[in-house]
C-alpha cells in the first residue's frame, strides 16, 4: 500500500467513528416538582364528625369498587379527622374514645387487609355514634 491509500483510509476511519459517537440530548424539567400539600379539617365536633362519616362512606364505595389507591386516600383523610377530632371529644370518656378507636381501627382494616365488610360496620357503627350525640 502506498501512503496516499494508508492516509485515506485513515481519514475514512476516523470518520467513521466519529458518526458512531453518541449525542446527549438533555430533557429533564428544568422546574421541581411541589409536593402535594395536605390540608388539615377544621370544624366543631359535629361538623368533623359529618366529614368523618362522609369519607367513611366514600372508602367503603370505593374498597366496593375495587379502587385501592382511593380506598387508601380515604384512609388517611380518616386518620387525620380522627387526629383533629380527638382533643374535642376527650371530655366524653375513655369508653366513648374506645369506641371511636374501634371504628377507626375497623376503617384502616377494611383498607389494609381488603375487608369490605369491617367499612361498612364502621360506617354503621359511626352512624349510631352520630344519632347520640
Amino acid at each position: 500500500m502506498n501512503v496516499v491509500t494508508r492516509s485515506s483510509l485513515v481519514v475514512v476511519a476516523m470518520c467513521s467513528l466519529a458518526a458512531c459517537s453518541t449525542t446527549i440530548v438533555d430533557t429533564a424539567p428544568t422546574s421541581t416538582l411541589v409536593a402535594p400539600t395536605t390540608v388539615v379539617p377544621t370544624g366543631t365536633a359535629a361538623e368533623l364528625f359529618a366529614q368523618l362519616h362522609t369519607t367513611i362512606g366514600e372508602m367503603s364505595k370505593a374498597i366496593s369498587d375495587s379502587n385501592g389507591d382511593m380506598a387508601k386516600t380515604k384512609l388517611a383523610e380518616i386518620r387525620e379527622l380522627w387526629t383533629v377530632l380527638q382533643p374535642q371529644i376527650a371530655d366524653r370518656g375513655d369508653q366513648f374514645m374506645q369506641d371511636m378507636q374501634r371504628i377507626i381501627d375497623l376503617a384502616a382494616s377494611s383498607v389494609e387487609r381488603n375487608r369490605p365488610a369491617d367499612a361498612d360496620k364502621s360506617l354503621r357503627f359511626l352512624s349510631l355514634v352520630i344519632e347520640t350525640l
